[in-house]
């Protein structure tokens, strides 16, 4: 059980750091949940933190919801609607 526990408080923080970011706009949470060498994942922006910190706050439109999300060990899987970020949801 104990990994389990773990995995669901793993789950709990992605999630709250994804919500506190990308829902709430709140720029300190990079500060409590993300960390340098941040590598972006989109191939329209650059690696950093400093890349989040400018582009959150211009995001008009956007939203991120979650549809599924599991963890293994240390790592946690999201996969989500994305509203925003392009044409289209992703």
């Amino acid at each position: 059980m104990k990994d389990d526990d773990q995995a669901r408080r793993n789950i709990g923080t992605v999630t709250t750091a994804m919500r506190e970011l990308f829902v709430e706009k709140d720029l300190t949470a990079l500060d409590r949940y993300w960390a340098e060498p941040y590598v972006q994942h989109s191939p329209q922006m650059p690696d950093g933190l400093g890349t989040l910190r400018a582009a959150v706050p211009g995001l008009e439109g956007f939203s991120w919801e979650p549809q599924r999300v599991a963890a293994q060990g240390d790592l946690v899987f999201t996969h989500s609607l994305v509203h925003g970020w392009g044409p289209g949801p992703r």
